[in-house]
């Protein structure tokens, strides 16, 4: 008994062409391949069906009896298959259907309102629905399509695209904490301070700075993390420790003498900003879209995002 792996569709397509040009030069044109190639594929085909499809003669090719009914058969069969490829490659090469998306509640409710806009614009025929939350969800387990993530990322599956740096960074505390506490002359000096960090750990973590030695790795601990840098501010402006900030927000509230910045000649690395989204499979087009939009408008606005407006 025959299976599909027997079926070869490129002896069963020179077949149909031959049949309908009754020719097999002319048949051969059409493909794109050699007489000589598309008459071997012909004859395979009748040997493995045990039957003769064409009458050949020097001037003309005809359809035997079983061959017409063969041609009846499939021929119809086949050009569904073509279409069924065709109807592939069109939702293939066009973002359609479903896209659950995560993001930061602060950086979704600052940038991604413009972001929703153009993509709803470009792409009308995906339904789009964004969960704004600080945790980082289960993309598999809560059929999320893509996430939006700060900072370092955990060794996973998951596949990532770099959509931006957030920074300048910059060391900031408040006058009165640096009167109470004393000012830090030297990165070390860190691990004796109160330390604030946007970061759901509790546990040590560790600043990178860039200084005039180059590259320094010091370790903190933090004495309060949190996953908004608009409340990471207040609590630096209110004096419960030193925290890094974007160069914009902290640089006008230490214009206006709330913040102090804290080695100056050190600037912490900023974090960076990706795009993650569940491996093992193709992204849809209307995954590559979203990830590619997101690179597009994100990379320049995520700065400016988190600093609060100046005052007039």
């Amino acid at each position: 008994m025959r299976t599909m792996n027997d079926i070869n569709l490129n002896a069963i397509t020179a077949f149909l062409l031959v049949a309908e040009k009754q020719s097999f030069r002319g048949a051969a044109r059409a493909l794109g391949v050699s007489k000589s190639t598309l008459s071997q594929r012909v004859a395979t085909l009748e040997e493995q069906l045990g039957a003769q499809l064409l009458r050949r003669t020097t001037r003309s090719v005809r359809l035997t009896d079983i061959g017409e009914n063969y041609y009846r058969s499939v021929e119809p069969a086949l050009a569904s298959i073509l279409n069924a490829e065709r109807q592939v490659g069109e939702i293939q090469g066009h973002p359609r259907g479903r896209l659950r998306l995560s993001a930061p509640v602060e950086m979704g409710q600052c940038i991604l309102g413009a972001v929703l806009v153009e993509y709803a614009r470009r792409y009308p025929d995906v339904d789009v629905a964004v969960d704004l939350s600080d945790r980082r969800v289960n993309l598999i387990e809560e059929g999320f399509d893509l996430a939006i993530r700060i900072g370092p990322l955990d060794d996973s599956s998951l596949i990532c695209r770099k959509i931006s740096t957030l920074g300048p960074l910059r060391l900031f505390a408040s006058p009165d904490y640096l009167k109470r506490e004393g000012t830090p002359l030297a990165p070390p000096d860190l691990a004796e301070h109160a330390c604030l960090v946007m970061s759901g750990a509790q546990e040590a973590v560790t600043w990178r700075l860039e200084g005039p030695d180059g590259t320094l790795a010091v370790p903190v601990r933090p004495r309060m993390s949190v996953g908004s840098w608009n409340i990471l501010r207040e609590l630096i402006v209110a004096g419960l420790g030193i925290g890094r900030l974007p160069d914009l927000t902290g640089m006008q509230e230490v214009t206006d003498g709330k913040l102090v910045e804290v080695l100056p000649d050190w600037a912490p690395h900023g974090d960076a900003c990706y795009a993650v989204y569940p491996g093992g499979k193709n992204p849809s087009p209307a995954l590559r879209a979203m990830v590619d939009l997101l690179i597009e408008h994100l990379s320049n606005v995520l700065t400016s995002c988190v600093a609060p407006p100046r005052r007039r």
